[in-house]
């Protein structure tokens, strides 16, 4: 039995299949499935109860579930006791939005990996809520949260930087030549919009239904790249963090629209769960983070 058979066993039952397993811890499906085979045929039980694509624990596995989340605690309480070095070394699972990550944080994290080389280092994109779900069920150690504001008792939250959100368009759209965009001149345009549980996006659809607003289309795309790129080929307008759009405006590729209807603004938060034991990989990425951006924003 090896430990990181245990690690893989909870992971498929915090994240609930085989497959976002894989996709969490790095693997391939095959590898996940051999680490499962090889604890049920070494304990001689079978640990999941399969139902088509759905998964539930058998009484054995709910046992070596309790038994497993004990080995892990002892392996990492081991560790931290004997590991007498301030050196960061060991996994580091952080979440993080792609607007942050890949309009802000490149070099930072480039530098963090070129500091910390013996730092297992994993990037996890997804929303605030993603995060959530992930810092609870403790397989992810931080995470960054784009939200107005953040009143979760079991997280703990540090503002980091406010991040402006703005309306962008390509050139010709005729709301450019607007000194000011209320909410109703957007009757009967189309938006382009990140993923429909993004707080800024949440932010402007309240707006939106409380001015009783119609959309002619709205289009949900999941990548700010791609976003860009549609709006770029004349598709309609998009809200996005300014860092985000920063390089096609000052190229003139998109225009900036004069929002004055009620903020969208949120700020950048750092988070982790309130009973995680911050380690030395987190103090250390903490403390890069700190001198790298959170001063340039003071």
């Amino acid at each position: 039995m090896e430990i990181r058979q245990l690690k893989t066993f909870i992971n498929i039952v915090k994240l609930g299949n085989f497959s976002h397993a894989a996709q969490f811890s790095g693997y391939t499906q095959s590898t996940i499935t051999t680490h499962i085979q090889l604890l049920e045929k070494e304990l001689n039980t079978l640990l999941f109860e399969r139902f088509g694509q759905q998964i539930s624990l058998t009484d054995d596995g709910q046992h070596l579930y309790d038994y497993a989340e004990k080995i892990i605690k002892l392996e990492d309480d081991a560790k931290n006791a004997l590991n007498k070095s301030d050196i960061p070394c060991g996994p580091l699972i952080i979440g993080i939005p792609e607007s942050l990550c890949v309009f802000r944080m490149t070099s930072l994290l480039k530098e963090y990996s070129s500091l910390y080389p013996d730092v297992e280092l994993k990037i996890k994109y997804g929303t605030s809520n993603d995060f959530r779900i992930l810092l609870r069920k403790k397989v992810m150690d931080l995470a960054l949260f784009l939200e107005p504001s953040i009143i979760d008792p079991d997280l703990t939250n540090t503002p980091l930087w406010p991040e402006p959100i703005v309306f962008v368009t390509y050139p010709n759209n005729e709301l450019t030549k607007l000194t000011e965009l209320h909410p109703k001149m957007l009757n009967d345009q189309t938006l382009v919009l990140v993923e429909s549980d993004s707080n800024y996006r949440i932010l402007l659809e309240k707006t939106l239904q409380k001015e009783g607003v119609h959309l002619k289309t709205v289009l949900e795309v999941g990548q700010i790249q791609a976003i860009k790129q549609l709006i770029m080929q004349n598709f309609g307008i998009t809200l996005l963090p300014l860092v985000s759009v920063a390089k096609e405006l000052d190229a003139g590729e998109l225009v900036l629209l004069p929002w004055k209807g009620p903020d969208i603004n949120v700020t950048a938060f750092l988070v982790h769960h309130k009973d995680r034991w911050v380690n030395h990989p987190m103090k250390a990425f903490v403390k890069l983070l700190q001198e790298r951006l959170i001063n340039n924003h003071a």
